[in-house]
């Protein structure tokens, strides 16, 4: 499936992308700096980078709890890496796919989309959201980017 590919270069990516900005103890904190996402019950949200080229975020979902459909819109892909727990993940048109802990799933930037945790503990999601470059500097990096991900595949 196109859209629920694995990624590892990009997740190294996004792992060495959180290292070199010094938030790589963020994104292994705790929900105590999360704020809740409106409108969707069991679900908390935390930026932990948000650069010119990129911007990562970390989610939890309770037990049974449900991310209503949503897209990210101005990005140019979305890197959804579910750190614990397991998932059901539907992107708009698309059947369906159960995520275990541990995948690495891309999704076009900007594609609408809705999450359940079907598992019995909260999940821990990590997002990396490609954004439009804003200098030839930034398009060098969305362009190796596209290649990590062609390369992936």
């Amino acid at each position: 499936m196109k859209t629920a590919s694995r990624l590892s270069g990009i997740a190294f990516a996004a792992v060495l992308a959180l290292s070199s900005t010094g938030a790589h103890g963020q994104a292994v904190g705790d929900a105590s700096k999360a704020r809740p996402v409106e409108g969707d019950p069991g679900m908390t949200t935390m930026l932990v980078v948000d650069r010119p080229e990129y911007r990562v975020l970390r989610d939890w979902a309770e037990a049974g709890a449900t991310r209503r459909m949503h897209s990210h819109d101005g990005t140019t892909y979305h890197v959804f890496v579910l750190v614990t727990g397991q998932l059901l993940l539907t992107v708009e048109g698309e059947a369906p796919v159960e995520v275990t802990q541990g995948q690495v799933l891309t999704l076009a930037g900007g594609a609408k989309h809705t999450f359940k945790n079907t598992g019995a503990v909260t999940a821990t999601i990590v997002e990396v959201f490609g954004k439009k470059p804003p200098s030839a500097g930034g398009e060098a990096i969305a362009q190796a980017l596209a290649h990590a991900a062609v390369a992936a595949r």
